[in-house]
């Protein structure tokens, strides 16, 4: 009897022992505890401001954390933010993340640039001067990302400056904390594909600007082109990029996979005072079996658009 409790408690020692290994090991596995997990790099990108007195925007990133983690090899950094357009992107840094959804992304502005002056975040106007744009802030993104198990990941924070910058007379600013963290978006490239297009009658639009907008299908209402509390036009779309005057191109990168419908709206500078107003929705269509009402992006993939102004500008 004796030979059997013993042999029973040796058992339940070793299920215990077991278990304990087990958990331990998970631990040291997982990739917010230690140096394994899924490689990540970060990288930041930009649809622009089209005012016409604004040569460049710059921000001043301080720190990126996801998952409560900061990227590694970052250090303080001044970006001309304008001019990642087109897909163009800059590395913030690397690490390491467990599979599945994030649960939360923070991008931190500097008030001062990576020189230690200020300002830190600001718009440079065509005279050359620099107007500061906010102090120190915390973005909280509103987006997860999916992180892929055993891929190469990569996160890009999009930094809408269509949304993110109000101006009011000569004053630029950031627009509101709530509206700034709706501005930035954060997707996979594992998980997105590009809108690249061509508009065949875009130099009719003579010195007008028109701006393809992206929107999930089914969350454009007219009621987009009204400025809302901030000043801010269309601001449920995605994304957004100018249809080029010379040749009627635009590009919208980094689309997570989905359905899709495209919206165009023209601005002008007829009052000359370097701000850009809102002068009407575009009538456009295609001639391709493509709906600019609705069409799948795909991962990993371009939809390719041609499309003419059909009544330009409907005014």
């Amino acid at each position: 009897m004796l030979f059997k409790n013993l042999a029973r408690l040796g058992l339940l020692l070793g299920l215990v022992l077991f278990v304990s290994c087990s958990e331990d090991g998970d631990d040291v596995n997982n990739p917010d505890n230690g140096s394994e997990g899924n490689p990540t790099a970060v990288y930041i990108t930009d649809s622009p401001v089209d005012q016409a007195n604004v040569e460049a925007v710059f921000i001043t990133v301080s720190e990126v954390k996801i998952n409560g983690k900061a990227v590694e090899g970052f250090n303080k950094t001044t970006l001309e933010i304008s001019s990642l357009t087109n897909g163009r992107t800059e590395l913030l840094g690397n690490l390491n993340l467990k599979s599945g959804t994030t649960s939360d992304i923070v991008l931190v502005l500097s008030e001062t640039d990576a020189s230690g002056n200020a300002p830190g975040n600001y718009v440079r106007t065509s005279g050359g001067a620099k107007q500061e744009l906010a102090a120190a802030t915390e973005i909280n993104l509103k987006d997860q990302v999916e992180i892929v198990e055993s891929a190469q990941n990569e996160v890009v924070l999009d930094f809408d400056l269509r949304k993110s910058i109000k101006q009011e007379g000569d004053k630029y600013s950031f627009v509101s904390k709530g509206q700034l963290e709706n501005s930035v978006r954060a997707v996979n490239t594992l998980k997105t594909g590009t809108v690249k297009g061509n508009a065949d009658n875009a130099s009719e639009a003579g010195s007008k600007t028109v701006v393809a907008y992206a929107y999930k299908k089914g969350t454009f209402s007219g009621s987009e082109s009204n400025a809302n509390g901030e000043g801010v036009r269309f601001s449920n779309a995605v994304s957004s990029s100018v249809v080029s005057k010379s040749g009627g191109e635009f590009e919208i990168h980094f689309l997570e996979e989905g359905d899709y419908e495209m919206h165009f709206a023209s601005y002008s500078d007829d009052d000359q005072d370097g701000k850009l107003e809102f002068s009407g929705m575009v009538d456009a269509s295609t001639a391709s079996s493509l709906d600019l009402s609705g069409f799948a992006v795909e991962a990993n993939s371009t939809v390719n658009l041609q499309i003419s102004f059909a009544g330009f500008l409907g005014l």
